[in-house]
């Protein structure tokens, strides 16, 4: 069996090659041992309120921008794969370089954080992560405007496809607070992003909303949020004291509401939900500045975010000036791609095809072959398309990427190749590239090889199958089809 064949020479080759470290990461550079332990000291002896004070002293708010600075919040969770992504975008593409903080809700994520030099504030840790989650970007907001300190908070799903400093000069002029909303309903927050002037108005919004999250851990923060704005301003909704205490929408029925005075109220503006666009299936337009990738099983945790994201080609792509061998910015040997191309299909798997139409193990055979491949060449396996009768879907609709990672496999989303963050020049997507057929009809392999892309240029070798080992099927053809290409 020629599946069980490639999956032996797949294990038995797993660990050996030297050049595994060409299709790894070359992460940014760490500070010395003393300013890392300095920061991790801070994180664990100092309070909450102490922490902040001390990296206000060292941020420079934008003066531009009403003095405003920005920061997110993570976890272990979000930190391993996006704490360098959310930090280069933050400085790249959002505005506010060294105007930035990152709330750690653990100690991995404060350690991380400490360990590159990015300014942290670390909470103390909780079982009740929920409930820690849903209080801290109050909690944190509400001291932030206290020590009059106007702000940027985004979540770390939020990926910016433009600065939105833009539209913070215009619209903070007219709003104390501005906040994104839904997609599919406009009219209620998203408080994935908010941004609000530090004012008596927006102490007391804060804290009101605060107290009220905190007497109901099981409610919807987003939704309490939405209605202390409601007592706030009177302009988001007409609702009455009643209608909100009998608030089922708010996610647990038993939430009271306190009648909130709004002895200096605020003004409140709601974005256009296709500026921040927040939603399972965001649809971008030109007018947006930001996508705020929500996602429902599978895909509810920070992996399915980030696979939706990079589909969408929002992914930032940490790397693009601090490595040579980032997410999408990848130089000289390090760009080593295995990439599908199926005659009609360029990067796509059939399942519609006069042989072997919808022959599942055919296609999980093709997959198993692919894996491989790119696992005994040292390549970076971009994913494949499936196509079905009606549809184009992404290959971990049927393949638990899990199972690739535990193997060893680093792969790219399906769409990589056309991201032109991707490319290896602005006009050119490959520097050279090997193309490759397996005959397997004939007993042999076609290898056409091509110049730079050019066409006109190519060579065309046939390689028979005697010239395999039977206990080693692979090897002998990679070593003629891979000497020197990348």
């Amino acid at each position: 069996n020629k599946t069980n064949e490639w999956i032996d020479e797949f294990k038995q080759r797993s660990d050996t090659d030297s050049d595994s470290h060409l299709i790894g990461y070359e992460f940014p550079a760490k500070v010395d041992d003393a300013i890392r332990q300095k920061c991790i000291t801070s994180t664990q002896t100092l309070s909450v309120e102490d922490q902040l004070d001390k990296i206000l002293s060292h941020l420079v708010p934008l003066k531009d921008t009403h003095n405003m600075i920005a920061f997110s919040m993570t976890d272990e969770t979000y930190a391993k794969d996006m704490l360098h992504e959310v930090y280069e975008m933050n400085n790249d593409i959002v505005g506010f370089k060294g105007a930035f903080f990152f709330v750690a809700m653990d100690s991995y994520t404060a350690n991380m954080a400490c360990e590159f030099g990015y300014p942290v504030v670390a909470m103390p840790e909780n079982d009740d992560l929920k409930k820690q989650v849903q209080s801290t970007k109050v909690f944190m907001s509400k001291l932030l405007v206290e020590r009059g300190q106007s702000f940027l908070f985004y979540e770390m799903d939020v990926w910016f496809v433009r600065s939105p400093l833009r539209m913070l000069q215009q619209h903070m002029h007219e709003y104390d607070f501005l906040c994104s909303t839904h997609q599919w309903n406009p009219g209620k927050l998203n408080i994935g992003f908010y941004a609000a002037l530090a004012n008596e108005g927006t102490i007391n919004y804060f804290e009101d909303s605060l107290n009220i999250i905190e007497k109901n851990p099981l409610a919807h923060d987003q939704k309490i949020m939405h209605v202390v704005a409601d007592y706030n301003t009177a302009t988001l909704e007409d609702r009455t004291l009643e209608d909100h205490n009998n608030c089922g929408w708010c996610g647990h029925e038993n939430v009271s509401f306190p009648a909130i005075k709004a002895t200096n109220p605020i003004r409140v503006g709601l974005l256009d939900p296709h500026v921040v666009v927040s939603s399972l299936y965001p649809v971008p337009t030109e007018g947006t500045v930001a996508l705020h990738t929500l996602a429902d099983m599978p895909l509810k945790g920070p992996f399915g975010k980030e696979m939706v994201a990079k589909e969408l080609g929002v992914w930032y792509g940490w790397g693009k000036a601090t490595s040579k061998a980032g997410y999408y910015h990848r130089e000289g040997s390090y760009r080593r791609y295995l990439f599908l191309e199926n005659a009609g299909t360029r990067g796509g798997q059939s399942f519609v095809q006069s042989k072997g139409y919808h022959d599942e193990r055919a296609f999980r055979r093709q997959i198993a072959v692919l894996a491989t491949l790119a696992k005994v060449t040292n390549r970076i396996l971009v994913l494949p398309q499936v196509l079905s009768d009606y549809h184009a879907q992404p290959l971990w609709i049927y393949l638990d990427l899990e199972s690739l990672e535990k193997l060893g496999i680093v792969y790219r989303e399906t769409n990589f190749a056309s991201n032109k963050k991707s490319w290896y020049s602005h006009t050119t997507p490959f520097a050279s590239v090997t193309q490759m057929a397996i005959v397997e009809s004939s007993n042999e392999v076609q290898l056409l090889t091509t110049d730079g892309g050019n066409q006109t240029a190519a060579s065309s070798d046939r390689i028979p199958a005697s010239s395999f080992t039977t206990d080693d099927p692979l090897s002998a053809f990679f070593a003629v089809a891979f000497p020197t290409h990348k």
